[in-house]
């Protein structure tokens, strides 16, 4: 694994995050963009080998003039268990994400879901997905809904907090083989059995998913691209009346992402904002 890396004004490094994230296929695998001071930006972008990560690093210096992007190549380890390894227990409205070594010790009061660390996203503590589960938690306040759908579910997390709040069915696809299958172990450890389904399957147009419909909350905590691109899919999956989760974006793709919503009758009720990411929550026509 290879990282470049470059430090940046705020603006050119959220419009080279589009422009990696956008490409089909891109060099990177995944791209970061994080505060480094009040005048600079960092941009991260992690490649699988050498030739791609000399690739991204071109991309970057050709668009913006007088940058200079450094390639340097990572140790081979499971950087994902590193990071998360430690990690403190996440606290979502009534819910606790942790491992088990913290919820061995939890008292009464929350609502707890075992997500031990992974490949998988979707630990809680990533902005979108604990501006999702706020979210979530509000909705379920709100009104409990009879079926979920829970779009590029990772861990399961947030299905599972759906169905551990009395969501009598939730349904989470991942077009990650190896998501499912850490989602599946999550689903037996927090013991949520039939109620919660889980397929292996890419957008929302399956079979299985179709059948499902309609849903009364959706969730997609994915990438403003592809939440772009499925929004004529959402639009049709939803109940009247219904509402949907969206995450997975940078503060500043906003604007596409309620575009594209909005163009299809949808009206937004709450907007979330963590760490740079934005959740938003949208209403079907009733």
């Amino acid at each position: 694994m290879y990282r470049v890396h470059c430090l940046l004004p705020r603006a050119d490094a959220e419009r080279l995050s589009d422009i990696l994230a956008g490409m089909d296929p891109s060099p990177a695998a995944a791209v970061s963009v994080e505060e480094a001071s009040r005048v600079s930006w960092s941009l991260d972008a992690f490649c699988i080998d050498e030739d791609l990560a000399n690739e991204a690093a071109a991309i970057i210096e050709r668009e913006v003039s007088g940058v200079s992007a450094s390639v340097v190549e990572l140790e081979d380890k499971d950087w994902v268990a590193v990071s998360l390894a430690g990690l403190p227990a996440v606290l979502a409205g009534p819910f606790i994400v942790a491992g088990w070594h913290e919820l061995a010790h939890l008292e009464g009061g929350r609502i707890p879901i075992w997500i031990e660390a992974g490949p998988a996203f979707g630990t809680g503590h990533h902005g979108t997905t604990k501006g999702c589960m706020q979210a979530l938690a509000l909705e379920l306040a709100r009104k409990r809904p009879r079926r979920v759908l829970d779009i590029g579910t990772g861990s399961g997390v947030l299905a599972l907090g759906a169905v551990k709040r009395g969501v009598p069915y939730a349904l989470g696809t991942d077009m990650d083989k190896e998501s499912i299958r850490i989602a599946h172990e999550n689903r037996k450890n927090n013991k949520a059995g039939r109620k919660l389904k889980l397929l292996h399957a890419r957008g929302a147009g399956h079979a299985t998913i179709r059948a499902g419909a309609p849903y009364d909350l959706v969730l997609a905590n994915i990438l403003a691209k592809p939440l772009v691109g499925l929004a004529p899919e959402i639009a049709r999956l939803v109940a009247p009346g219904g509402r949907v989760i969206l995450s997975g974006l940078l503060t500043h793709q906003e604007p596409q992402v309620k575009a594209a919503y909005a163009g299809r009758g949808f009206t937004l009720k709450h907007r979330r904002r963590l760490n740079g990411w934005s959740t938003l929550v949208y209403q079907r026509p009733g």
